[in-house]
């Protein structure tokens, strides 16, 4: 069972990174009112010329990219974050067991235990 003082410091490793993650996503995009964890990214105005054109097109694809990315990934914190004000951080999502404090330091937002998160890659 994870001790209180291996849990706050997750909890830092986790806020650490939902900052991080929601300072990123400020550089392109704005945060949705209407919806939690959402962004909606701009699109960039470099110039009128088709060659700018082209730049902004690109340079909004890859945003896009981005932003789901560092989307998907906040909300996987801010579900740990809840988790840990709930009592029920810790534990895979799949079997119940509890995910080793190990695999916690590496990736605490995790939400299967190693076992389980590699039958589930293997089924895709």
């Amino acid at each position: 069972m994870l001790q209180d003082k291996e849990i706050k410091e997750l909890e830092k490793k986790l806020i650490d990174a939902k900052k991080s993650i929601e300072k990123q996503l400020s550089k392109f995009a704005t945060k949705d009112k209407t919806i939690e964890d959402n962004y909606r990214t701009e699109f960039p105005d470099i110039g009128n010329q088709a060659d700018e054109n082209a730049q902004e097109i690109t340079e909004y694809e890859q945003n896009i990219s981005l932003e789901h990315s560092l989307e998907d990934e906040l909300k996987l914190i801010n579900k740990a974050l809840d988790k840990i004000k709930s009592n029920k951080f810790g534990r895979c999502e799949i079997c119940g067991q509890e995910i080793p404090y190990e695999r916690l330091k590496i990736r605490p937002q995790a939400v299967m235990c190693v076992s389980c998160k590699s039958k589930n890659e293997a089924s895709l």
